[in-house]
């Protein structure tokens, strides 16, 4: 799990989410906010107000 986790901690991937992101949606920040920050992907945090 925890090679699985570092995957998503990678600064490739969260440029990623970032370019993926939907200004417009409500999916996004309902995700950083209820999943995201539980599972601490830091690609969120920014959304969260979180800086994990």
């Amino acid at each position: 799990m925890r090679q699985y986790r570092a995957v998503f901690d990678r600064q490739d991937w969260c440029g990623t989410v970032h370019v993926g992101l939907d200004p417009d949606s409500d999916f996004f920040p309902w995700f950083a906010a209820n999943v995201a920050a539980r599972l601490l992907l830091r690609a969120f945090a920014d959304l969260t107000g979180d800086d994990r």
